[in-house]
């Protein structure tokens, strides 16, 4: 009869712990992760018609640096169609933990064709198109714009010394 006895208890404890535990709150820890990191915006890549506009109408380029001492002004037809050249035709993951380099503008007969937000460190090579100052489109950065770039910062540092 005790032997009864220690299994009935024993039979109790085991679903009392069964019944605790599934009585518990779980945690969620990929909700605690998705809060820490908010995902990235998505945007549309700029069309190829829009591109194509860019490239048979802009007649001037401005790129203004945000943290840079220099600007670069283009007037040169082949030179301004050359940075059209920059943009990839697909879209760009963004990354949130990029900073713009600077803004881009393309410009015919003195009016702002597109403008965009220069995006070129590791992990950040992209264009950020914009519209009323707000994202509209988001486009790969090609390999000769990363270059172009990242020749401008090379000169402006072997300025610094």
């Amino acid at each position: 009869m005790i032997k009864n006895l220690y299994f009935a208890l024993s039979l109790c404890t085991i679903f009392s712990l069964i019944v605790i535990e599934a009585c518990q709150p779980k945690k969620n820890t990929e909700v605690a992760e998705e809060a820490a990191a908010p995902p990235a915006p998505a945007y549309p890549a700029l069309s190829n018609r829009e591109i194509s506009q860019l490239y048979a109408n802009a007649d001037k380029i401005d790129i203004i640096f945000y943290d840079l001492p220099i600007s670069v002004n283009q007037e040169d037809i082949s030179s301004v169609r050359n940075t059209v050249l920059y943009i990839s035709p697909v879209s760009s993951v963004i990354n949130t933990g990029c900073k713009a380099l600077g803004r881009m503008s393309w410009m015919s007969k003195g009016v702002i064709m597109q403008e965009a937000d220069v995006y070129c460190a590791t992990g950040c090579t992209y264009l950020i198109f914009m519209k009323d100052n707000k994202p509209v489109a988001a486009n790969a950065l090609e390999l000769a714009g990363v270059e172009f770039f990242k020749n401008i910062l090379s000169q402006v540092e072997k300025n610094k010394q």
